[in-house]
């Protein structure tokens, strides 16, 4: 949300003077050029369903009102004063010069056509043509919960509703919640192992330091056409050319560079580009990437056990 409401500019009078005026909020203005980059920005988050242009329009210039309603307050309050809040500014302001630099770099890429979009729609039905949905409840619990104790138990349960029963009598925290999961979100394999497991299977994802106690209650086909994919797809190799520029610079620049870690770095991916600035990695398309997934894997020990 800080993004949304930081101005990073203070020439408020030049942006308006030549601009068309659109709103006012408490004498305020909002100009037609502001809505011109709200509409630029949202059009690169937009999915598939997008809505018609004029319902667009509005949503960006309410969208615009509410971030300058936000904004006077957060000044009022005299939260731009906050040495945290400058610290974050200073980073986003980075990430938006490292961002501009990389598209110049860029150029105008070729945009992917028909037969490549085709191709990456081939050779991934399992994001597409072979999609699958996935219901699932789950019992939520801390990672360092999950016990030989518990996966005994689990071994010889035949619901899931045992499993929270116990875990309520030996004291154990958890959240109970029911999730849908395409075979897109999943990692490679697991959609897989869930399909050969069926309904009513307990089994066990580990998600970050959290460990996620499951039972499939349904699955169902869920495909998705080319015509559907293509957009998506477009996106992703779009991207994931601007990926690929973005680490040849960053090694080019590296092998120039004369670098001194006064501390030695902790060892880390060799492509370097999350979390400084630079293009987000790829995600494929079909992928819910409104889905946290840090590390999702499927218990082997723990799987593919008794039926209800």
């Amino acid at each position: 949300m800080l993004l949304t409401v930081i101005n990073l500019s203070a020439c408020d009078d030049q942006k308006k003077r030549n601009g068309q005026v659109v709103a006012r909020i408490n004498g305020e203005e909002i100009t037609a050029p502001q809505l011109a980059a709200e509409l630029r920005y949202a059009s690169r988050l937009q999915d598939d369903s997008a809505a018609p242009p004029q319902a667009l329009r509005e949503q960006a210039v309410e969208a615009l009102v509410d971030r300058q309603l936000l904004l006077d307050e957060a000044l009022r309050n005299k939260i731009d004063r906050d040495p945290a809040l400058i610290q974050i500014i200073e980073r986003f302001k980075t990430q938006a010069i490292v961002q501009a630099y990389l598209e110049s770099k860029a150029g105008n890429p070729e945009q992917p056509g028909k037969a490549e979009i085709d191709s990456y729609f081939q050779a991934h039905p399992e994001l597409f043509s072979h999609r699958k949905m996935f219901e699932v409840e789950q019992l939520v619990i801390a990672d360092q919960d999950f016990s030989s104790a518990l996966k005994a138990m689990m071994d010889t349960s035949k619901s899931l509703d045992q499993v929270a029963a116990w875990l309520r009598q030996h004291g154990i925290g958890h959240v109970q919640r029911r999730y849908s999961y395409s075979s897109a979100d999943l990692p490679a394999g697991v959609g897989n192992r869930l399909q050969t497991l069926g309904r009513n299977r307990l089994f066990v994802m580990k998600d970050g330091e959290r460990d996620l106690l499951c039972a499939l209650t349904e699955l169902r086909d869920s495909p998705v056409t080319a015509d559907a994919a293509a957009p998506q797809i477009e996106r992703y190799l779009m991207n994931k050319k601007m990926q690929e520029i973005a680490v040849a610079e960053i090694t080019r620049l590296r092998s120039a560079a004369k670098l001194e870690y006064i501390e030695k770095p902790v060892e880390k991916p060799a492509s370097g580009t999350d979390g400084k600035g630079l293009p987000a990695p790829a995600v494929s398309p079909g992928r819910q990437q409104t889905v946290s997934r840090k590390g999702v894997e499927m218990s082997g020990a723990t799987a593919g056990i008794n039926n209800q």
